[in-house]
């Protein structure tokens, strides 16, 4: 092959390559990549490129609904309104799972479980290991999340003072600082403020634990649906066991979270068959109760036109 051919037969390559990609249908899913890795962040070798786990779970939706995902930029605390506003399809960047949120938006099936920890200094190790033990004392969180909730309940139970943060960074400077004595968040991002600020340490108890979820808008429930679809196959192949190990955010929690989702789905199928067949079931038993009617309805009928027939022989003989 010439090379004038050569080069003309990879001009219509990389040509045909460029429409295919340009006519796949596309997956917009909204996020803030502001939070940072493992979650979602700018590549920092090309900041074109976005990584974390939240992205290649994304890719991987994107991938088994036969389309190809594309980011839009969106602050953590407007997601839920910009998802619901149609300015993207899902929403995914460590989305909590709560019931205020499911009655709002179409939720997915969880696909993460974290847990609410504590993190305090390395010198108070053991002191503050629950929030019963912090009364009286300072504890930081991010607002708008499931910790911060549950920090103003302790408020009230356990006298602790809630300090609400705008971001997950500031709070655990500021407790190295000494201007708190501990953090609640999730354990994921507990996890990486360690290894980010020095003299540290999360308390191994969990206060809470609670399950990551993308959103959809309430009229979306059909791709909410399929969406469901692929999670679950994407956890039964071992895809997102993977995905969680590349970002070192699997543990001993996650096979037993993985099961209970797949034994939920295995039961709602279970009681659909159950519901089909007891339908079935339940339609040949009020025919079968009313077979008895029907036959001595037949039976009148028959007597009846006999009869009938019998009155217009009758009849006719004497005319």
């Amino acid at each position: 092959m010439s090379v004038t051919r050569r080069s003309a037969f990879v001009v219509l390559v990389l040509a045909f390559t460029a429409a295919a990609h340009a006519l796949t249908p596309i997956l917009h899913w909204g996020g803030d990549a502001e939070g940072g890795a493992p979650f979602v962040e700018a590549d920092p070798n090309d900041p074109s490129n976005l990584r974390g786990f939240d992205v290649e779970v994304a890719g991987e939706i994107a991938k088994g609904l036969g389309r190809r995902p594309e980011f839009a930029q969106v602050s953590f605390s407007d997601i839920d309104q910009s998802v619901q506003r149609g300015d993207f399809d899902i929403g995914m960047s460590g989305v909590e799972d709560t019931p205020a949120r499911r009655k709002m938006l179409a939720a997915t099936i969880p696909y993460f479980e974290f847990h609410e920890v504590l993190t305090v200094r390395a010198e108070d190790r053991g002191k503050f290991a629950t929030l019963a033990a912090l009364r009286g004392r300072r504890v930081g969180t991010l607002g708008g999340t499931i910790a911060y909730e549950k920090l103003l309940a302790a408020q009230k139970t356990d006298g602790v003072i809630c300090v609400s943060y705008d971001d997950d960074v500031h709070p655990y400077a500021d407790l190295r600082g000494g201007r708190l004595d501990a953090v609640l968040l999730d354990n994921i991002i507990a996890a990486r403020s360690m290894r980010r600020v020095p003299g540290l340490y999360t308390e191994p108890l969990p206060v809470a634990t609670s399950h990551y979820i993308g959103v959809l808008a309430t009229t979306n429930t059909a791709l909410r649906d399929r969406v469901d679809e692929v999670l679950r196959a994407r956890m039964r192949d071992g895809t997102l066991e993977r995905i969680y190990r590349k970002w070192k955010i699997w543990d001993d929690y996650q096979p037993a979270f993985f099961a209970s989702v797949l034994s939920a789905e295995k039961a709602v199928q279970q009681h659909e068959k159950r519901t089909a067949e007891g339908g079935a079931t339940q339609d040949l038993g009020i025919v079968l109760r009313y077979i008895p009617a029907l036959l001595r309805a037949s039976l009148i009928t028959i007597v009846l036109s006999c009869a009938a027939m019998a009155l217009a022989v009758l009849v006719g003989v004497f005319i």
